[in-house]
């Protein structure tokens, strides 16, 4: 009776620090701010007629996650000389082993810069 409420108890409180540690990840926002750069000047190097980029405000979603802008800048997409501005939002979180990791990220927002 006593060896099975032991490994009872045991059972339970590894499975509390299981749980526990699922939550010890932080992800901070310059982490989140740094990736972000780093994906939109890497989108805007691979698409053609993007001439430039930005990194927009990031907003704390969860200990483990930040949602961030990037916005890109495209000319001549349409028509020679037009401009479209376009914000993505990037869901950045922690895997499993702790590591910032791209979770997701929404549909482009776009619109005809107006001069």
């Amino acid at each position: 009776m006593r060896i099975g409420f032991a490994i009872a108890a045991l059972a339970a409180f590894l499975s509390l620090a299981g749980t526990a540690e699922a939550f010890q990840w932080h992800l901070g926002f310059g982490q989140a701010k740094h990736a972000t750069r780093v994906f939109a000047e890497e989108t805007c190097r691979h698409e053609r007629k993007c001439v430039a980029y930005a990194v927009g405000p990031c907003e704390r979603i969860a200990e483990s996650r930040v949602d961030c802008v990037a916005g890109l800048l495209y000319k001549g997409v349409a028509e020679p000389g037009d401009e479209v501005a376009c914000n993505i939002v990037l869901h950045w979180g922690v895997n499993h082993n702790g590591e910032l990791a791209l979770k997701n990220h929404g549909s482009p927002n776009c619109r005809k810069v107006e001069t």
